[in-house]
């Protein structure tokens, strides 16, 4: 089960986070290599790299704050009897589970997808594993007035990969990745009569397409894909029409997200040997390194950045980096000064910010106890306070509005 924790399944990749800070990854499948092309010219980074200023310690949150935080947090709990679907308050009652999967020695049975906007339907994943075969399929189930899950309104057919679902704005739409009748492609279930869904095809490609992430107006979708000879990012309109490539590089990017103004896309990339976030308009314009960090000095481990989260004004950055081979920090950067602030240590592996509804908390998974739990903190990294209390892995939160 720990093992696990240090690897976030891709199957519940996808979809940007809103956060605010201060006072997801499997990498799509490599194709056959392109075609040599010239190297591209260095990127900047926003600022040089100063040593980053202790994490202090601070006393946890107070029950007043605990007690008003909106909303309900889902999680994946694994213990002896397999994967379930939980919920508990920020307060950290009501923890009651919701959904409980099979037990076995594979990989989850079923992950917690993101909710939609209001807090009325949630996105499920469900894998199954029989005889060497593997299938995941998603579906749509109702959320109730206590954080009940109710009866599927849509389930997807099963597949290889079945994956990183994403919600447009308006909680109508979930876009996600599927391996229904090609290597992977872009579907849409339109849910605005929740009797009669809809799915639509949006990408037809045999290279493969994946990662698909709405713009804040819900007009445009960003993904990855890997027609051009590796894995880039590229922004279509929602109905799947006129795919423009956004990215140019020989090695892979990853993992889009918008800025809430939609002026600005962030994303993973390998491309200078560890995994990167990089900032650049939707047109590809502008392009820049979000840190300036190095390799570390042990030629075995290469720091890694991942899980890019933009605070709601599109001011600052939230990001996951890691800090050793089973260690991990939270970061917060200012896009205007590149100035980062440490979040948490990294002497635990912290990891998976979900921020709430109203920005004035937050919620992570971290192994800082022992078993991975759920933790609460200001946007500023102070008042860490654990959430979980029971044996066994607590993760992949996804907070409710209601």
């Amino acid at each position: 089960m720990h093992r696990r924790f240090t690897i976030l399944p891709s199957v519940v990749l996808g979809g940007a986070l809103l956060a605010a800070c201060g006072g997801g990854t499997e990498s799509p499948a490599k194709p056959a290599p392109a075609a040599p092309t010239a190297p591209a010219t260095s990127v900047e980074a926003s600022v040089p790299a100063p040593a980053l200023p202790p994490v202090p310690v601070t006393p946890p949150l107070t029950a007043d704050e605990r007690a008003v935080a909106p909303g309900r947090i889902y999680f994946l709990a694994e213990r002896e009897g397999g994967a379930t679907i939980d919920v508990i308050l920020p307060s950290g009652q009501g923890a009651k589970t919701m959904l409980q999967g099979t037990a076995g020695d594979g990989p989850p049975s079923v992950l917690p997808g993101p909710v939609a906007p209001g807090g009325e339907l949630m996105a499920i994943i469900t894998v199954d594993e029989h005889e060497g075969a593997h299938f995941e399929r998603i579906e749509v189930r109702p959320l109730g007035a206590e954080g009940e899950l109710g009866e599927p309104l849509w389930r997807s057919d099963a597949a290889p990969q079945v994956r990183s679902p994403a919600w447009s704005p308006d909680g109508r739409t979930l876009a996600f990745e599927a391996a229904f009748s090609s290597f992977r492609d872009i579907y849409a279930v339109d849910l605005a009569d929740r009797t009669k869904p809809k799915l639509n095809r949006l990408t037809d490609h045999p290279a493969g397409n994946y990662e698909p992430a709405w713009s804040p107006d819900g007009r445009r979708i960003a993904f990855v894909s890997s027609r051009d000879g590796n894995a880039e990012i590229y922004v279509m309109h929602a109905d799947g029409s006129e795919p423009q490539r956004v990215t140019h590089f020989q090695l892979d990017d990853w993992g889009p997200t918008w800025s809430k103004d939609g002026g600005l896309l962030a994303f993973v990339s390998n491309r200078e040997s560890a995994d990167r976030i990089f900032l650049c308009k939707p047109d590809g314009s502008e392009l820049r390194r979000l840190t300036a960090e190095k390799a570390a000095p042990d030629a075995k481990f290469e720091p890694a950045e991942a899980e890019p989260t933009f605070t709601p004004d599109g001011q600052g950055l939230v990001f996951s980096t890691r800090t050793g081979s089973q260690q991990g920090a939270l970061r917060c950067a200012d896009l205007a000064t590149g100035a980062i602030t440490p979040l948490t240590a990294g002497t635990s592996f912290d990891r998976e910010p979900t921020f709430s509804p109203d920005g004035k908390l937050l919620v992570f998974a971290s192994d800082r106890d022992g078993d991975p739990e759920l933790y609460l903190m200001r946007p500023d990294g102070t008042g860490v306070t654990r959430l979980t209390e029971r044996k066994g892995v607590d993760w992949l939160p996804r907070w409710s509005p209601r």
